[in-house]
């Protein structure tokens, strides 16, 4: 969830980087209308898929809800985890995880059953992240209806990886979640878990947002009343809540959760940095009735993230919400998307850099009508881009991008479930889709307060890439500079990272740097910082003080 960097300074607490500029100056031509830009590879999947059936059409694949694209095995290349199992709002049957192993050149081969134990599950997301600070993703797959306990599989770090489900040991029991997320909510600096429990009725029971906090070892407390209404009560969140994303909607350099729901409107929920959250009631109430998969990213380049929510407009049409870079969303779906059918029953959106320009278009999966993209004119204007895809009648109710096959250039895999064959489908980048050669951007870098004394400090920073993703963005290394000395930075969810520096008596400065996947390296501007002195160092200074005071009077009395 990150976006693209804008100019100066915004807030008391966030320095932009300064790379839109040099984006808007080189950006290559509009996307030719008629050429394709995804062309399907879905063979590069394997045959069978799991969950065939011959004697079902409907079952060339499991049902699946969603897939997120992360490097499980630790070889550099996005291997393929699909959420498998129950159907539309049904428990129906259990079904595997469906896990694909990456060779780096977009050849992948499933391996879910000897990876994750023979698990099976009627799971609507997982949710990865490295909980335990080891080094490597593991995955929490909760069971949507609640028919068997939630898993929590802890990566061994293999090239062929095993996963062990330690979630006895780790979670609280009793848990149904429909969506899952891991990040830093109470700012300690380790990933806790966030789910959304959808009720025993979907979609029609309230839902609730649960928060367990993260030990620094990998293991769960909940905490209570962590959600609270406007009223500092708990509340309810929503009706049958289907997705929730980690963002820092304010530029606080805290994370909000954004929840979305199959009846009644998406609700923000701001952080406070301790794991608690009230809803915004200023956030604009949506007028579609469902929303599946929402984004965030910034599609206007000023240096916040807006919001995209499938569904989320009048008559099923897509909406976009603008940020006013303190965390106020205005609906400007009108003034900025073309093309924007309604009543496509669209299932979820991703942001990304489809042909290199700097500007991040929108990438839509849907079970009523094609896949399509919106082309992004660099100022959050969007146009229907009319060859994004094959032609198919497909039902996709889940997307992730990512280069997966080692040519620089964005891939597509989906999720296909509720309609005709539910085949899992991978889509290639054709040549009309631009390679990677633009570094990250610093999106915002946090200024330390005017009285932070020297000594070790803790700053937040936010990176935006080529794409979005539900687990952060894809970089090799992100680092924080102090005088040019680099220490190397932890992810903390959203599109947020966190570095531990030290900071002398002197004045400093310091920058925000990035390195992508595709080995693009950028560092954002940097800020000059002098600390309030620490006791030590004022101890030292008043005792020289007082020396040279003392020195002065005996120097006068040998004089008298």
């Amino acid at each position: 969830m990150s976006g693209m960097s804008g100019l100066g300074t915004h807030g008391s607490w966030t320095v932009r980087g300064p790379l839109f500029v040099a984006v808007l100056l080189v950006a290559p031509s509009h996307l030719a209308h008629g050429d394709p830009l995804f062309e399907e590879h879905t063979e590069r999947l394997g045959s069978p898929q799991p969950c065939f059936d011959a004697e079902h059409p409907r079952a060339e694949g499991c049902y699946s809800s969603y897939v997120v694209a992360a490097d499980l095995n630790g070889d550099g290349a996005l291997d393929l985890l699909f959420a498998n199992g129950g159907g539309y709002f049904v428990p129906a049957t259990a079904a595997p995880l469906a896990f694909y192993i990456n060779d780096g050149h977009g050849l992948f081969t499933e391996a879910g059953a000897a990876s994750f134990g023979g698990f099976s599950g009627r799971v609507r997301q997982v949710a990865v992240g490295d909980i335990d600070g080891d080094g490597d993703l593991d995955v929490f797959v909760p069971d949507a209806f609640g028919m068997q306990a939630s898993a929590l599989f802890l990566n061994d770090g293999q090239r062929s990886p095993r996963f062990v489900d330690e979630a006895a040991a780790r979670l609280p029991p009793h848990m149904r979640a429909s969506a899952a997320r891991f990040g830093d909510v109470d700012g300690d600096g380790t990933l806790d878990l966030v789910v959304a429990e959808w009720g025993d009725t979907p979609p029609i029971s309230p839902g609730i947002v649960r928060v367990f906090l993260n030990d620094g070892r990998g293991y769960f407390r909940e905490k209570p009343g962590a959600v609270m209404g406007t009223g500092g009560t708990a509340k309810p969140v929503g009706t049958g809540p289907v997705d929730l994303d980690l963002f820092d909607a304010n530029d606080d350099f805290v994370l909000d959760i954004l929840v979305a729901h199959r009846k009644g409107s998406s609700e923000l929920l701001l952080g406070d940095g301790t794991g608690s959250f009230r809803t915004d009631p200023s956030f604009p109430r949506q007028q579609g009735l469902y929303v599946y998969g929402p984004d965030e990213c910034d599609v206007d380049a000023d240096g916040d993230l807006d919001i995209w929510l499938d569904n989320g407009g009048p008559n099923g049409s897509l909406a976009l919400l603008i940020n006013d870079g303190h965390g106020h969303f205005t609906d400007e779906t009108a003034e900025r998307l073309t093309g924007n059918a309604g009543a496509v029953d669209d299932n979820v959106v991703r942001c990304a850099d489809v042909n290199g320009d700097g500007a991040l278009d929108a990438v839509v999966g849907s079970v009523g009508s094609q896949r399509r993209v919106f082309q992004n004119d660099g100022h959050g204007h969007f146009s229907l881009q009319p060859s994004g895809f094959p032609v198919q009648q497909v039902s996709t109710l889940g997307l992730d991008i990512g280069d997966f096959d080692g040519d620089h250039r964005l891939d597509v895999v989906t999720a296909q479930g509720e309609k005709g064959p539910f085949l899992n489908r991978l889509y290639l980048g054709g040549a009309i889709v631009a390679k990677d050669e633009r570094p990250p951007v610093v999106r915002a870098l946090e200024r330390l307060p005017a009285d932070t004394p020297s000594g070790d400090v803790f700053v937040h920073f936010a990176v935006s890439d080529a794409e979005t993703t539900d687990v952060g963005p894809r970089l090799k290394e992100a680092t924080l500079e102090v005088d040019g000395t680099p220490t190397r930075a932890r992810f903390v969810g959203g599109d947020l990272f966190r570095a531990k520096v030290h900071i002398g008596d002197g004045p400093v400065s310091y920058r925000a740097c990035a390195t992508d996947a595709a080995g693009n390296h950028a560092c954002g501007d940097a800020v000059m910082f002098t600390p309030r002195r620490s006791r030590s160092a004022l101890i030292v200074i008043s005792a020289l003080a007082l020396g040279v005071l003392l020195g002065v009077a005996f120097a006068r009395r040998r004089l008298v």
